[in-house]
């Protein structure tokens, strides 16, 4: 049984994270009025993330603007069962957290309060960075 297959009850969505950007990706498979919350403390990006930040000039928002920081998959799933789907990844060997939350969104609110929002050519839902990494 593979992962979807096991989570397929609960899942909502997936997002594959590649260029673009954690919160460019995620956004553009969630549906239009709902906005995600993804907080930053929830997991520390790998030292390559600060390296090209202080080699290359690049400030943190360029860095999540174009890397996924560590994070390559986001799914979504009903919160009641994050904890067990957390349980049925871990028993399949993939490391796995509760990244943030997603909630409707009020009347324009997710651009308002600095959301990525409408990416990659589609107009879908918003998705915000909140707090700070663990260092």
């Amino acid at each position: 049984m593979d992962v979807a297959s096991a989570l397929a009850d609960d899942l909502h969505a997936v997002s594959h994270v590649t260029g673009g950007g954690l919160a460019s990706n995620l956004a553009r498979v969630l549906p239009q009025g709902l906005v995600a919350t993804v907080d930053r403390g929830s997991w520390t990006p790998q030292p390559i993330f600060d390296l090209i930040g202080d080699l290359g000039a690049v400030p943190q928002a360029d860095r999540e603007a174009t890397f996924n920081l560590g994070v390559g998959m986001v799914l979504v799933v009903d919160a009641a069962a994050a904890d067990q789907a957390i349980d049925r990844l871990a028993a399949r060997g993939t490391k796995a957290w509760v990244l943030g939350s997603v909630a409707a969104a009020a009347d324009g609110s997710a651009v308002a309060q600095g959301a990525v929002q409408g990416t990659k050519g589609v107009d879908g839902g918003a998705v915000r960075l909140v707090g700070t990494h663990p260092r």
